[in-house]
C-alpha cells in the first residue's frame, strides 16, 4: 500500500466489514451528519484506543445519534488484524454517520460506519512558517469540541494556508481567542510553564492533546488550560502542534521566531509511533 492509496472498508449487516460499498443513504456525505476518529494502528493495536472510543461516544451523544449498533474499538482492531499484518503501521479514519433518509430532519438515529485506511505518516518535526488567520474563525457551539464530518472550516483554512505558501495556520474563535491549528491542537511554553487553549476556546478535544496534558500533569509539570489572546501565544519561547501522529515544532509566526529543539518530555508520549 503506497502513501497515497486509501483502502475503504464498509460495515454491513451481521457485523461484517467488506470493501463492497453498501447501497445506503449517506447522510455523512449529504449533510456532514456524523463524526470521525483519526487513529494510528501500530503493533496490531489502535494507539490511545480508549480515548478515541470515549471521544466518539461523547460526539454521538452531542449529535443525538444512537450508539447501540456501533462497533467497539476491539471490533475495529480485529477487522484491521484480519486485513493487515501485525507490523503494519496505519492511519485509520473511522467514519460514523447517522443512518437513513430524510433531508435536514433525520427520520432515524442509528449509525452507519466505514473505515479509510492509509499508510501512517508521522507529523513533520518542524513547521517553519505559520500565521494567524484573519479571515477564518472557529464558531462556538455545543459540539465544537467534537470531530464532526462538517469540516469545511478546516478545509478553507488549509486552502488559505496553501495559497499563502505557509506550513501552518493558527485559528482564533469568533471571540478572538486562540483556538487551534489547521489540523492539530496547539501548545506553547514560556518560563517553564506549558499553555494550551481550553475547550471553551472552541478547539477540538484532541486525543493527542489529552494525552500530552495527562503526561505533563503526571510528571509534575505546570500546564495551564485557558482562553488566550494572540499576544500570549506570540510571547512564547516554544510553540508546538499536536495530533495523534505526533508533535511538530513551529519555527516562526508572523516574524516571531521560536525554539524548535525537541521537547523530549512530550516526545515520550508518542515514542511508540516511531516508524
Amino acid at each position: 500500500m503506497s502513501d497515497i492509496n486509501t483502502v475503504l472498508l464498509y460495515k454491513h449487516d451481521g457485523e461484517i466489514w467488506s470493501p463492497e460499498e453498501p447501497m445506503i443513504q449517506n447522510r455523512g456525505f449529504l449533510f456532514g451528519d456524523g463524526l470521525f476518529e483519526t487513529m494510528v494502528f501500530i503493533h496490531g493495536k489502535i494507539r490511545f484506543s480508549q480515548d478515541h472510543e470515549a471521544r466518539l461516544l461523547e460526539g454521538l451523544k452531542q449529535l443525538g445519534i444512537e450508539k447501540d449498533n456501533l462497533s467497539s474499538i476491539q471490533e475495529i482492531e480485529s477487522c484491521l488484524q484480519q486485513y493487515y499484518c501485525e507490523n503494519s503501521v496505519l492511519r485509520v479514519r473511522w467514519n460514523v454517520f447517522r443512518e437513513g433518509r430524510g433531508k435536514y430532519t433525520p427520520i432515524q438515529n442509528t449509525t452507519q460506519e466505514n473505515l479509510q485506511i492509509q499508510k501512517m505518516q508521522k507529523a513533520p518535526i518542524i513547521k517553519k512558517s505559520a500565521y494567524l488567520s484573519e479571515n477564518i474563525n472557529i464558531p462556538r457551539s455545543p459540539w465544537s469540541h467534537c470531530k464532526t464530518l462538517s469540516a469545511l472550516t478546516y478545509v478553507m483554512a488549509n486552502r488559505e494556508r496553501q495559497q499563502k505558501g505557509m506550513d501552518e495556520v493558527i485559528l482564533l474563535n469568533t471571540e478572538g481567542i486562540v483556538s487551534e491549528a489547521g489540523s492539530s491542537n496547539i501548545f506553547w511554553k514560556k518560563d517553564g510553564v506549558y499553555y494550551t487553549p481550553s475547550l471553551r476556546s472552541s478547539c477540538i478535544a484532541g486525543v493527542g492533546r489529552k494525552n500530552v496534558i495527562s503526561h505533563l500533569k503526571s510528571s509534575g509539570e505546570n500546564i495551564v488550560e485557558g482562553e488566550f489572546l494572540p499576544i500570549d501565544l506570540l510571547s512564547a519561547e516554544k510553540v508546538m502542534t499536536t495530533n495523534v501522529t505526533g508533535i511538530s515544532y513551529v519555527g516562526e509566526i508572523e516574524g516571531r521566531k521560536f525554539d524548535t529543539n525537541l521537547d523530549l518530555r512530550l516526545e515520550s508520549v508518542f515514542e511508540a509511533l516511531k516508524v
